[in-house]
């Protein structure tokens, strides 16, 4: 319990004097930008840095799991730092980030043993003996989920919520497995978000920016691979469910900007799914003259319902792949569905 508590108060305190000192400040300019005031976007580096004091606490104590949890953390670096030198000086291509993203991939296959080695689909599998093509499946996997995490942080609290249940069920699932390692730190993982959450929602005092993003999209492909690796009776189609919102949004958002706009997928747009919510869904059930600060904070428990469609079939079947697959699926399925009946405008309401 100390260090989950440790956890949340170092990433509190940093959040407030991160806050109170205005570093590196988000403006309100670009497609994609809903808040009216600039606001720090360094909440990541508040994470991280809580992780990191509490891997000297394990070391300290004697935890035998210490060096694990130091070599994830350095695994993440780069893929963090990278993430955090975009918000700090705005001048770091997409295509940068998405690079660093494969090394810490390749380095979490290596050193972590974060590795995807089947995904239980016949013939399939036996690809993944090959090393080469496990090593850069898994560098691919890590570094699109990351990316993914990235994608979908437009709003207050929309993934903090999301990495809450992903972090959630991977805790459940350790517990289950006696994996101290795995379960601790997913756990302290959730204790520094709830440090940041308390100043990014409702309000957005603080955000995450791209190094936060990047980090927990890390721990959330990362943590998956290697509790799949550890514990064969978990499925691979387990974390797959939990982080498939991201994913398919990212997944989709290449298709749709490439064939159906014919623009580059590394440009932002306005269609993102969440942003759709914020100007269609929020607008028509709260109202038009609803404050955009309210309509922000009301828009990420709608995303968070998606989440929570995938995190209940995750934590109930974790170890039934073709359950897993099936629910999988329909979430694809469902979303693909919703989007382009928002984007046309046929959404029907009933209230009764």
């Amino acid at each position: 319990m100390s260090y989950i508590v440790v956890a949340f108060l170092v990433s509190f305190l940093l959040c407030f004097i991160f806050i109170k000192l205005n570093l590196f400040l988000d403006v309100d300019k670009g497609v994609q930008k809903f808040h009216k005031k600039p606001v720090p976007r360094i909440g990541g580096l508040a994470i991280y840095l809580s992780l990191l004091a509490v891997f000297f606490i394990f070391f300290m104590n004697g935890k035998p799991f210490a060096k694990e949890f130091l070599i994830l953390l350095l695994c993440a670096f780069p893929v963090f730092f990278f993430g955090l030198l975009e918000d700090i000086t705005k001048k770091v291509s997409p295509k940068y980030r998405l690079f660093a993203g494969f090394v810490s991939g390749a380095l979490a296959f290596f050193f972590a043993n974060a590795k995807v080695t089947h995904i239980d689909v016949a013939y399939v599998d036996d690809l993944f003996k090959i090393l080469p093509f496990s090593l850069v499946f898994t560098a691919f996997a890590i570094a699109g989920v990351s990316h993914a995490f990235n994608i979908i942080d437009g709003f207050n609290g929309l993934v903090a919520g999301v990495s809450i249940l992903v972090f959630t069920a991977y805790a459940y699932v350790s517990f289950l497995h006696q994996d101290y390692f795995l379960l601790y730190l997913s756990l302290v993982i959730i204790a520094s978000l709830l440090g940041f959450f308390v100043f990014n929602y409702p309000f957005g005092f603080i955000f995450l920016g791209d190094g936060g993003a990047y980090l927990l999209g890390f721990f959330a492909s990362s943590i998956g691979a290697i509790l799949v690796n550890r514990h064969p009776d978990v499925s691979p189609w387990f974390p797959l469910l939990l982080v498939i919102y991201p994913v398919w949004e990212t997944i989709f958002s290449i298709y749709r900007k490439k064939f159906l706009r014919n623009l580059s997928p590394f440009l932002p747009d306005k269609l993102h799914f969440h942003m759709l919510i914020y100007k269609r869904i929020t607008k028509f059930m709260l109202g038009s003259n609803i404050d955009p600060l309210k309509r922000n904070a009301y828009t990420s428990p709608f995303l968070w319902t998606f989440e929570f469609m995938c995190f209940v079939p995750a934590v109930l079947f974790w170890n039934n792949t073709y359950l897993l697959m099936f629910f999988v699926f329909a979430f694809i399925t469902f979303y693909t569905w919703l989007y382009f009946r928002i984007i046309r405008f046929k959404l029907k309401f009933r209230f009764k």
